[in-house]
């Protein structure tokens, strides 16, 4: 009988034992879930919130509704490969008359002064000025002539200032009072797959200078045959 009542003794312990494993078995899975819960929670609500914050901050803003910074006309200002200093605006048929392209009415030419502060020559870069308010037929200045004798620019020695004249084809001849000029700052880059070769890395809107359309520089103007 004492044989039959350990054995009833070591099977309530056993049974007690297996509830107690059990039991923090469940509490443990309900902490755990508990967790998790939680931290699924914050994550929903951190990406539901994430968008507002961003809004907050202007971080969707259109490209439109974001106010470029604006230079004055005659401001000298570093565009990395070159200093611009843009100083007029014009609209003409009669200059660079035989390059004008059969789909253009005029140019759109804009008169800046650029200085290369390098050591060595550099062809000026297309991409530092651009002018989309204006509509033109294509993005980049079709060409570039120097002011004073109408050849064309080919290249910019170090230290020595030119005026020249970016023209940028137009389907119409528009009546505008003035032209708001894009910056482009062009920087130099060491090529990865040619070293000491040089390229140039076009960034970010630097800022717009809005320039009163004047009469084309005489020096400019082609003479009637």
């Amino acid at each position: 009988m004492a044989r039959s009542t350990d054995g009833g003794r070591y099977s309530d312990a056993m049974t007690s034992r297996r509830s107690v494993r059990t039991a923090l078995r469940r509490a443990w899975v309900w902490v755990t879930a508990g967790r998790w819960r939680q931290i699924g929670a914050g994550v929903a609500v951190g990406m539901l919130l994430a968008p507002v914050a961003v809004a907050v901050v202007g971080g969707f803003a259109a490209a439109d509704d974001v106010q470029a910074q604006r230079y004055a006309v005659g401001q000298r200002l570093d565009l990395g490969q070159v200093e611009v200093e843009v100083r007029s605006t014009f609209v003409s048929a009669d200059v660079q008359t035989h390059a004008l392209p059969e789909e253009a009415s005029a140019w759109l030419g804009v008169v800046v002064e650029v200085v290369n502060r390098g050591d060595e020559e550099v062809i000026l870069s297309r991409d530092l000025l651009r002018v989309p308010g204006m509509d033109p037929l294509q993005e980049h200045p079709r060409t570039t002539v120097v002011v004073s004798d109408e050849s064309f620019l080919v290249t910019l020695s170090p230290d020595v200032p030119h005026e020249v004249a970016m023209l940028w084809p137009l389907a119409g001849t528009p009546a505008a009072q003035s032209v708001e000029v894009e910056l482009y700052p062009v920087l130099a880059q060491e090529s990865m797959l040619d070293p000491g070769n040089i390229l140039w890395q076009v960034e970010p809107l630097l800022g717009v200078v809005e320039v009163p359309v004047t009469d084309v520089p005489p020096t400019l103007v082609d003479e009637e045959e």
